[in-house]
């Protein structure tokens, strides 16, 4: 029986893509036989069309923001079952995780059948070795160790059986495609920033380079401890190919119109990002063609929930570089006052994170952002008082609209060059103990912040405690990165990487000063000092994360029964 090729959702990938190309005309997906199919390079720019919607990019149902819901930056109305310690034992399957693997494993069993020359195909074949680095790297960040397939299985395979590949293997087969993809793929200049480029798979590396060494390294004589652990290799690639990226001819930069009170703040609510060059690649949306996003409703209307935590606004410094003392302007200054002084006084990134009253929201009716939504319910609740504002555009044809269809076409950004610069600096620190302020001080002169310092932490009223020694110039790379990352989705990663436990277990995450007067008839929970403390009875100890076990996912044990050589991963 012959195979089927899996052309999946194609169609919808054009959309994504470009709007104005036009659709090529396809046979249903199961009347296209494999020894039919794979003839020309169109044949294989087909099939890896359908792995671009697998992609993150901003729904209806979600946006960029909601995935630092799992980290001490935001919380949303309950608290998160993997930082409060809360899931169970897996009893299903984890075949939906590998169904990537198999259709781009399909890729690669059939890609050669193509008479065509390599320079026609060179790109999608690039792609290619992108996405199965892309998928597998999702199965290291949740699983650790994991099989490591070369070809697409068929039931009865006999490597169906094979025990779980040692991380650090599956993380040099990951790098290795990565460094395949770099080989082949086109430069943005020819590609885009909405396809796969060069630039993209090299900021690609840096991240997974830069999250394997910082495992290695900050797991070591736990029970995540990596055998024969080499972080410092790792570290090294990731300054590698950061330093490839800046120093090559290549298209990236830092978005700048030269003037910091914004330039930040517009970046991320931005439809059309494809003349940007700090965007190397980002996810388009198309409202008109059903493929729009929420991301407006939830930043100028609505809350869907989200609320900035006090432990994310007291990391940004004070304009003059140095730390700021939330806690001793709180007990003097509360609700919208507190507010709009931290918004003066402060980062200018704060500002473009945190909704300040008076700041404008919708353009077409000239709203403005009256207090925050901390007595609202449903999905207008915010409840720490600080408001997500990052991704908002109040000029965008969306703002104001309380549909929530997907009117918004806000783009989503999958790496971006400030990102390359932090992974750099920190990379480059792990590595040597040398500060990269050059790059990290392009992030500051964006942002009208005086240049990169290293800060004692004994002097800093709001430090936080790692669970271990961190020398100060690796604090405050560490700062640089969550202040400028804020909200991004890479906060998750970053505490995981680290095995920063501590910044949360045990505690619970307080909002501003409430002023009852704004008021009346709210009566939220505070702490001592008057800041919300909206889990105090969810969460009466804090948090409860399980540091020996709570790092990875557990193997589903349907799978373990099928296949006995699967091992558990610590504590589960």
């Amino acid at each position: 029986m012959k195979s089927i090729v899996n052309l999946g959702v194609f169609l919808l990938l054009l959309l994504t893509i470009s709007s104005c190309e036009k659709f090529l005309e396809l046979p249903p997906k199961d009347a296209i036989s494999n020894d039919d199919y794979w003839k020309s390079s169109a044949d294989l720019e087909k099939y890896i069309l359908q792995f671009y919607p697998k992609l993150p990019r901003h729904s209806t149902a979600g946006t960029m923001p909601m995935e630092d819901a799992s980290s001490d930056n935001l919380i949303l109305a309950v608290p998160d079952l993997v930082l409060n310690g809360g899931r169970t034992v897996t009893t299903g399957s984890w075949s939906s995780d590998w169904t990537n693997i198999r259709d781009i494993n399909f890729f690669f069993d059939n890609y050669g059948k193509v008479q065509d020359r390599l320079e026609n195909y060179r790109h999608f074949l690039g792609e290619a070795h992108f996405f199965k680095a892309w998928f597998y790297f999702q199965l290291l960040n949740q699983y650790g160790d994991v099989p490591w397939y070369t070809s697409a299985l068929l039931p009865g395979s006999e490597e169906l059986h094979i025990p779980r590949t040692p991380r650090n293997v599956v993380a040099d087969s990951i790098l290795a495609h990565v460094d395949k993809a770099i080989g082949y793929l086109n430069p943005r200049s020819a590609a885009g920033n909405t396809r796969i480029n060069k630039e993209a798979a090299l900021a690609f590396k840096t991240r997974v380079a830069l999250y394997e060494g910082t495992w290695q390294k900050y797991h070591q004589g736990t029970p995540f401890a990596t055998s024969g652990a080499q972080p410092e290799k790792y570290f090294q690639a990731c300054v590698d190919a950061a330093k490839q990226l800046m120093d090559g001819n290549y298209v990236r930069g830092i978005y700048s119109t030269g003037n910091p009170d914004v330039d930040y703040y517009t970046l991320f609510g931005m439809d059309n990002m494809s003349n940007i060059n700090e965007v190397l690649l980002y996810s388009a949306s198309n409202a008109a063609e059903n493929m729009g996003n929420n991301v407006q409703l939830y930043t100028t209307v609505r809350s869907q929930r989200l609320a900035v935590t006090w432990n994310l606004v007291t990391s940004y410094l004070g304009k003059t570089g140095l730390p700021y003392n939330y806690l001793a302007t709180a007990k003097g200054v509360k609700g919208n006052d507190f507010l709009r002084k931290i918004a003066a006084d402060c980062d200018p990134r704060l500002h473009a994170t945190v909704w300040i009253p008076g700041d404008l929201r919708i353009a077409g009716n000239n709203s403005r952002f009256d207090k925050p939504f901390v007595d609202q319910g449903g999905e207008n609740l915010c409840a720490t008082g600080f408001q997500v504002k990052k991704f908002s555009n109040p000029y965008s044809r969306a703002a104001g609209s309380d549909q929530s269809g997907g009117f918004s076409e806000t783009g989503y950004i999958i790496f971006r060059f400030a990102e390359v610069l932090l992974n750099l600096a920190e990379a480059q620190y792990e590595l040597d103990q040398t500060v990269a302020y050059d790059a990290l001080n392009l992030l500051r002169r964006r942002a009208g912040m005086p240049d990169f310092k290293v800060l004692p932490q004994s002097g800093d009223p709001n430090a936080e405690s790692y669970g271990y020694p961190v020398a100060d110039a690796l604090y405050e790379i560490r700062r640089e990165r969550r202040v400028e990352l804020a909200l991004e989705g890479r906060r998750p990663d970053d505490y995981r990487r680290w095995a920063a436990h501590e910044l949360f277990r045990g505690k619970r995450f307080y909002g501003y000063p409430f002023l009852k007067s704004e008021f009346p008839s709210y009566n939220p929970p505070l702490q001592g000092d008057g800041l919300i403390d909206y889990f105090r009875s969810q969460l009466p100890d804090g948090y409860r994360f399980r540091p020996e076990r709570d790092y990875l996912d557990d193997i589903p044990q349907l799978e373990r029964t099928l296949n006995p050589n699967l091992s558990q991963n610590p504590g589960w």
